[in-house]
């Protein structure tokens, strides 16, 4: 049988291994991982394979030759230009004569492939992707099948709102060859992007085989440790190379080990190593071919590569070398250090934790590296959250993490300009100015605005045409914690992809730096609130509000926003009384209370970012918040007949019910900031204003007021008589702690007992009922479920919402009892 491995990869995540050879190539206990692919083909009967490269093809090539030294035969085929998975596999033109395979050369994995053959044939598929189950399918492609196996639908790198399954695909493919027919030879064309989404909306039958055993991607570097672990373990059934000398410890030949040596299993010996007295090589550890350990050295937890030496009273925990590293003596290589190829560590230096050194660097005696050789120290969790990247304000987000996370977004676009901007907290302030360093660095130039809020931000990236750009604040959750905003050129919150962008050239250290004539050059932006403010109520008919001269009490830090709402209460004719906020609690009592003393038409509360909004009536009673969602949209919807508006699916149904009364639409959409405005964009289009300013009342609170003012003045309402419009909602919201571990399944598990069942999956798992609705929402940044239910009384939401956090209970407690996934 035929096979295609695909070894075209640059392994950046991998970096500093990958800097000097291709990924396929990086040893897994002393075998390149390609290596293991080929013996697992072979075991199945392929033997006549074919190889596509792209990245240092020659590594591999050499290495491999025809393939006769591992039983079968290899040609090869090197794209000169990106030609995307799919389209490198087609280039291989008349070899694809027959059913073949698909397979990544650098995964690893023991999976049955002559059954997955056998069950593509079996179903008479088209196509047949190998699937597997893993505990969090994030970073993967998720695939979902139905009770036949045919494959219903895709995702490719979901967010936790959109993991209807935990079946992800794992690049391995049986396919027929007039499959290929369909891939474009004039462009980029992947297999999981194009070509299958293609085929499955054509019809063509494409079935899911899920594969039991092991199966990793080995996609950075705690994985590439972890596989390293599972292979020592016996959990993956791969060849070790060497003799099983001892339970746990494999020898191979010509290696030496010393007399008092020792070796704490699970070790790996390779070829020609040299162990010397009185070393120590420890649990999980791999010794490459002719390394040496001197005396009194300790290696443990470590991966060594070829021609390593560690000398004497040297310690290497947890760490990993690329090939020829020299620790001299008394070096110590600390938890999770990375060490590139042909480096040298002077005696007594120190490599601290996490740290990465870029290959053939040299560490002078005695030095202590906290910080990578490259640009610093490595951040070791996911830097996006739901709104940006957050962290501890100058302990996590620090001016030289903001820095290199400048260079890091600056690397990943062509040149422009973007706009930068902060709130008036110093260390927002701090922040913001270390991250135009950054982004300057990289040859992008920097808008600098006014302090402001994340909507004025938004308004300045669209009117300035800038490429993109980032607000800094504190935290909307955590007040000594900072937030960084992306925007994209439409001023909405960027998308995943070019989150991923950043976080890999981030994590990788891989930032684009200008030569010092073509550095970005950074510029003041003045005005910016008030071309914001001015945008705001041109889009309201500012006249009518102003001649109801209302008597308005607000509540809102001055410090952060009161030069803002002074300036839109003055356009808007209002006669303004102030409420400090600035050192108490959000408690709209206040608010209530100053709109009693002052008599006023209406209060309101405004967070320090103009986003989170909370009203009062003229009688001192608040609106809550799914009844004022509603009445910003019907207001929206009298001001603008037959317009559409975009509200997130954990919203009140009663905003369709006011929609249809109105002659509205409602879009329903994910529970983000960038779902909700691309909707809101999609729809001006559609209208014909797609050249007009785009502003998100759910998401900034002076256009919700702008609205609500206009609404009240043009029918001569109080906000009282507005409010009763709304109609009556009753809503419950629960929350289910859940293992990250066990997200996965829980939406499995759910996907199959509601099939049926009215459901809807635009994010989260949504089911209709005869009393209401039900969402179960898992978090994206904590390991819990949201449960949000709609019904005809509070009892009965209450009640549904209960029903649902007993099967994610139920579901979390029967994962426990059986052990969990076995996947990576």
């Amino acid at each position: 049988m035929k096979a295609v491995i695909m070894a075209g990869g640059k392994g950046t995540r991998l970096r500093p291994l990958t800097c000097s050879m291709p990924k396929p190539m990086v040893p897994v206990v002393n075998r390149p991982m390609m290596e293991h692919v080929v013996d697992l083909l072979v075991a199945h009967g392929f033997t006549d394979l074919a190889c596509t490269l792209c990245y240092m093809p020659e590594a591999i090539r050499s290495h491999f030759g025809d393939g006769s030294s591992m039983g079968c035969r290899i040609t090869y085929s090197v794209e000169d230009t990106p030609l995307g998975t799919a389209g490198s596999v087609r280039a291989l033109g008349d070899f694809l004569d027959d059913t073949f395979l698909v397979i990544s050369g650098d995964a690893l994995t023991d999976i049955d492939l002559a059954s997955a053959v056998a069950f593509h044939r079996e179903k008479d598929a088209a196509v047949t992707i190998v699937l597997t189950r893993v505990a969090t399918p994030l970073e993967y492609g998720v695939v979902i099948v139905d009770d036949d196996g045919r494959i219903t639908r895709f995702l490719e790198k979901p967010s936790w709102g959109e993991v209807f399954s935990d079946t992800v695909n794992t690049g391995i493919y049986v396919l027929e060859p007039e499959i290929m027919r369909k891939v474009s030879p004039s462009c980029e064309f992947d297999f999981s992007k194009n070509l299958f989404p293609m085929l499955l909306g054509e019809g063509y039958p494409m079935y899911g085989y899920i594969a039991d055993g092991y199966w990793c991607d080995i996609g950075n570097l705690d994985q590439y440790r972890k596989t390293s672990q599972d292979i020592l373990e016996g959990k993956v059934g791969v060849r070790i190379p060497g003799d099983l000398v001892d339970n746990g410890i494999w020898v191979s030949e010509g290696a030496e080990i010393g007399n008092m040596a020792a070796l704490r299993p699970p070790v790996v010996v390779g070829a020609g190593a040299k162990i010397e007295a009185g070393a120590l090589v420890g649990e999980y550890s791999v010794v490459g071919p002719s390394c040496i350990i001197a005396e009194g050295a300790s290696v443990l937890r470590s991966i060594l590569s070829t021609g390593c030496f560690i000398g004497s009273g040297a310690e290497a925990h947890g760490a990993i070398l690329g090939s020829r590293v020299s620790a001299k003596a008394g070096v110590s290589i600390q938890e999770g250090a990375v060490i590139g190829s042909g480096c040298s560590i002077g005696e007594r230096a120190q490599v601290r934790p996490g740290v990465k050194i870029w290959p053939d660097k040299t560490v002078d005696g005695g030095a202590q590296i906290s910080t990578s050789l490259v640009w610093g120290a490595s951040w070791s969790k996911r830097l996006f959250g739901l709104l940006g990247v957050a962290g501890l304000a100058n302990i996590e987000v620090t001016p030289d993490f903001a820095a290199r996370l400048g260079a890091a977004y600056g690397s990943c676009l062509s040149n422009g300009t973007l706009a930068v901007s902060s709130d008036v907290h110093p260390v927002s302030d701090m922040i913001r100015r270390a991250l135009t360093s950054g982004i300057l660095s990289s040859g992008m130039s920097v808008a600098e605005l006014d302090p402001g809020t994340t909507a004025v931000a938004r308004y300045a990236v669209q009117s300035l045409g800038a490429g993109g750009g980032v607000h800094v604040r504190v935290s909307p959750t955590d007040r000594n914690s900072t937030l960084l905003e992306f925007l994209d050129p439409s001023g909405i919150n960027i998308d995943k992809a070019i989150e991923r962008r950043i976080e890999n050239a981030f994590l990788t250290e891989d930032f684009k730096r200008a030569n010092p004539d073509k550095a970005g050059r950074a510029m003041a932006v003045e005005g910016t609130v008030a071309r914001y403010l001015d945008a705001i109520t041109a889009s309201v008919d500012v006249d009518v509000v102003r001649s109801c001269r209302m008597k308005v009490a607000a509540g809102y830090d001055r410090a952060y926003v009161g030069e803002l709402i002074s300036a839109f209460c003055d356009a808007c004719g209002c006669d303004l009384h102030h409420v400090d906020i600035s050192q108490s609690a959000w408690a709209p009592s206040s608010v209530a209370d100053a709109v009693a003393m002052t008599r006023s038409d209406l209060g309101f509360l405004l967070d320090r970012n103009a986003e989170r909004l909370v009203l009062v009536d003229e009688t001192g009673s608040s609106i809550s918040n799914e009844e004022m969602l509603a009445l910003i949209c019907v207001a929206l919807m009298t001001s603008h007949r037959g317009t559409t508006v975009a509200v997130p699916v954990t919203a009140s149904s009663s905003i369709e019910r006011l929609a249809a009364a109105f002659r509205g639409h409602v879009v329903r959409t994910q529970a983000n900031p960038r779902s909700m405005m691309e909707k809101a964009i999609e729809a001006r289009v559609r209208m014909g204003e797609a050249n007009l300013p785009h502003f998100q009342p759910v998401l900034d609170g002076v256009f919700a007021l702008a609205v609500v003012f206009e609404y009240l003045a043009r029918e001569g309402s109080t906000l009282s008589a507005f409010a009763q419009m709304a109609p009556r909602s009753y809503m419950a919201k629960q929350i289910v702690d859940c293992p990250w571990e066990d997200k996965g399944r829980v939406m499995r598990r759910l996907i199959e007992e509601t099939d049926g069942e009215d459901v809807q999956l635009i994010d989260g798992i949504k089911v209709y009922g005869d009393h209401g609705w039900t969402l179960i929402l898992p978090d994206s940044e904590e390991p819990l479920f949201h449960v949000y239910s709609e019904a005809q009384s509070q009892e009965i939401a209450e009640e549904i919402a209960g029903i649902y956090v007993s099967r994610i209970a139920e579901t979390i407690s029967d994962t426990q009892m059986t052990g969990g996934a076995r996947n990576m």
